[in-house]
């Protein structure tokens, strides 16, 4: 019973530092959107001449740092109201670009130091498992999710074949 009440607390814990996390995202986004502020950003973005692959690239790796800090729903919160338009203005593919970010966001949880599921496999493993063996469990996932967006990043249809069949 005093296990429960310890797994309890931490969960209530937890949930409300991700709760505020969440609300502050939404309270961001809300300011991103009405103020404008997600126009300008997006025109600054593209006036400097990058290539689109660039671009998308940039956006990749922003997901993937966030994600070792940040929950997910946070992610999409922060950088939609910026990449959709950014994505839209570039005329590339959203559900290509869906794809990617979805692998993108995975990955950064993963990510050692603070990859929030690696947090999350410490806190349900045994006492003697170590962040070590989670580290070198995690590494395959990691080795083939790289693969994975290299592969989507390059050969779109791959991603594309299955909605262009549904539609």
């Amino acid at each position: 019973m005093e296990n429960l009440l310890r797994a309890l607390r931490g969960t209530a814990g937890i949930s409300g530092m991700i709760l505020f996390i969440i609300l502050g995202a939404t309270t961001f986004s809300q300011i991103l959107s009405f103020s404008g502020a997600s126009n300008g950003i997006v025109e600054l973005i593209t006036s400097q001449g990058l290539s689109p692959l660039a671009l998308i690239a940039g956006m990749m790796l922003i997901l993937i740092f966030l994600g070792i800090f940040v929950d997910q729903v946070s992610m999409m919160l922060i950088t939609l109201p910026i990449f959709m338009p950014l994505v839209q203005k570039l005329g590339v593919d959203p559900v290509w670009f869906g794809v990617m970010f979805l692998i993108c966001m995975q990955m950064g949880l993963l990510l050692p130091p603070h990859g929030l599921l690696l947090m999350t496999m410490k806190g349900v493993s045994p006492p003697q498992v170590s962040m070590a063996h989670i580290f070198q469990a995690v590494t395959p996932y990691l080795i083939m999710s790289i693969v994975m967006l290299l592969l989507v990043l390059f050969v779109p249809s791959v991603a594309l074949w299955l909605p262009q069949k549904l539609s």
